[in-house]
């Protein structure tokens, strides 16, 4: 198989493109930046010009590091956060001339909520709850919040899904998309679309948009060809074929694996830290696990059903400690991380458990996906001070990386107690470039952590689909046995381990308090309603 694969990751601040041969090796990437919009408070949005523009320039970055690779191109692949793509006649749909939502837009949590009480079967593909992180609460409140620009769609896609279309001019939904974050199960096959769940929220008319009633396309098939406007932007040859694609923490999945995936599918789960966290996994039966989104079936492998539990704001949480807390650096960036973990890390050295002993905190800072699973969820803090001190900061930051990896614990044990028996942790992303995130995951999961020798895993799981588009291999699996990286087991320091696992009990304590408060809240919240219309009443009367 000679020539290249094209694989375009599209994450929540920036596009990366990377060139692959046929084994898997990375040859070169690039990235570039676009901008995160927030118009108001829990709204997050996008310009699609703009992200398709930094498309462009990453993959024309990519190019020049390897000679001739233009012409070597053979297939391309799309993997994007599930972010939601509007298409439309007339002005932009969303403030500030946006028309994407971005995966972190939680102005539908009322709406997610509204339709959690529906009861509907899509809940028992859902954990139980639907998030406002889905599609579907966002796509009801600018139905109901903006008619018009409503009435100005033309098409709602996973953003992964508007790059292949811009790519190639044909309008396709993967399954993947679909089945992970849609009112669709692939397994009611000409009934998928949850119709009399959209018909009783008012919004019947969601799959007449675009090509969202036409079947979906697997991941890996060919979504179409490059077209020459398309290749011109890129700097490519038109005519490469274009795979169907998939959701940012799908292709990581795919990219982190290893050779002994299938006979070890139950003990295995692979977690994908970035901005957020995902843990993916596999099970050959259907199982419903609450608080755990899915199980999906056919979302990557067919016939195998995937559940994704995470966590909302993990790398972007410690972002926040850089760039808010009074001792830090004010900055968040790859240098004032590392430098930070390299202090910690040597703190950890010469105190051990000692270290920030007293501080401790669940780690829900945009509602809890798991194991929870409820989008009205706030992080809990215990153990602050005047944070004034350089240590300050240092523990600051710990106490959340730590937070982060105990409940990563906590979902793991979630996981067991409903059919899984979880053994190995492959880590993936921005999270296993972070040693001191690495030496928690090892030491606190109580679980053997794996390190695949892969650079860019997202990259090459996206590069996988690019293969069986362009006909390298029958399928998704036979490209895994080929390309999937070797794994590299990390030993757990026992005395670390130790000291974990009593920090896990203290999570645990705090998990529990700050639900019972949530719950109280409720009431609060419900009581000052009562209140605010006994009164209009009153003044009614008057």
């Amino acid at each position: 198989m000679d020539g290249l694969l094209l694989a375009v990751d599209v994450g929540t601040l920036s596009a990366r493109a990377g060139l692959f041969d046929a084994t898997g090796r990375l040859i070169a990437t690039a990235s570039a930046g676009f901008k995160l919009l927030r118009p108001a408070p829990d709204e997050s949005v996008y310009r699609f010009e703009e992200i398709w523009a930094a498309v462009a320039r990453a993959v024309r970055g990519a190019l020049p590091c390897h000679p001739g690779a233009a012409g070597q191109v053979r297939g391309m692949a799309f993997d994007a956060t599930s972010s939601l793509a509007l298409s439309h006649t007339g002005a932009p749909p969303l403030a500030e001339r946006a028309d994407v939502f971005c995966w972190a837009d939680h102005r539908g949590e009322a709406l997610a909520e509204t339709i959690t009480t529906t009861g509907d079967r899509l809940l028992d593909y859902t954990g139980g709850t639907l998030s406002p992180e889905m599609h579907l609460p966002k796509l009801l409140w600018l139905k109901r919040h903006d008619p018009a620009a409503w009435g100005r769609l033309t098409g709602a896609r996973d953003l992964c899904d508007a790059l292949a279309w811009r790519a190639t001019g044909v309008d396709s939904h993967s399954l993947c998309g679909l089945a992970c974050k849609w009112p669709y199960l692939p397994a009611d096959g000409p009934t998928a679309w949850r119709q009399a769940l959209l018909e009783a929220l008012g919004i019947g008319d969601l799959p007449a948009l675009g090509a969202l009633s036409q079947a979906p396309r697997p991941v890996g098939a060919v979504h179409g060809h490059l077209a020459p406007a398309a290749a011109a932007e890129l700097g490519l040859l038109p005519g490469i074929p274009v795979a169907t694609g998939l959701i940012d923490a799908e292709a990581g999945t795919l990219g982190a694996l290893d050779g002994g995936f299938m006979a070890a599918m139950n003990e295995t789960t692979v977690l994908i830290g970035g901005t957020s966290t995902c843990l993916m996994s596999f099970a050959a039966e259907e199982r419903r696990i609450p608080g755990v989104w899915g199980p999906f079936r056919d979302a990557v492998f067919p016939g195998l059903w995937l559940h994704e539990a995470g966590q909302s704001l993990t790398g972007a949480a410690l972002d926040a400690v850089l760039e808010q807390h009074p001792a830090g650096p004010r900055r968040a960036a790859p240098e004032t991380h590392a430098a930070a973990a390299a202090s910690i890390l040597g703190l950890l050295e010469r105190e051990g458990a000692a270290f920030a002993a007293g501080r401790h905190l669940v780690p829900d800072w945009l509602g809890n996906r798991s194991p929870l699973g409820d989008g009205r969820a706030r992080a809990l803090v215990s153990g602050l001070g005047e944070e004034r001190s350089e240590r300050d900061f240092l523990e600051a930051y710990y106490a959340t990386a730590r937070g982060i990896a105990l409940q990563v614990r906590h979902i793991l044990d979630h996981l067991d107690a409903h059919g899984y028996a979880i053994r190995r942790v492959a880590l993936a992303g921005g999270h296993a470039r972070n040693p001191l995130l690495v030496a928690l995951y090892r030491d606190a999961l109580e679980r053997e952590l794996l390190l695949p020798q892969t650079q860019e895993p997202v990259l090459l799981g996206t590069a996988m689909a690019a293969a069986v588009a362009a006909g390298w291999h029958p399928d998704l699996l036979s490209a895994l046995a080929a390309m999937g990286p070797d794994a590299e087991p990390q030993p757990a320091d026992p005395s670390a381990a130790r000291a974990h696992g009593v920090a896990y009990g203290i999570y645990r304590r705090l998990f529990e308090a700050r639900n019972l408060a949530l719950r109280d809240a409720a009431a609060l919240m419900a009581m000052g309603r009562g209140a605010g219309r006994h009164a209009g009443s009153a003044r009614g009367g008057g």
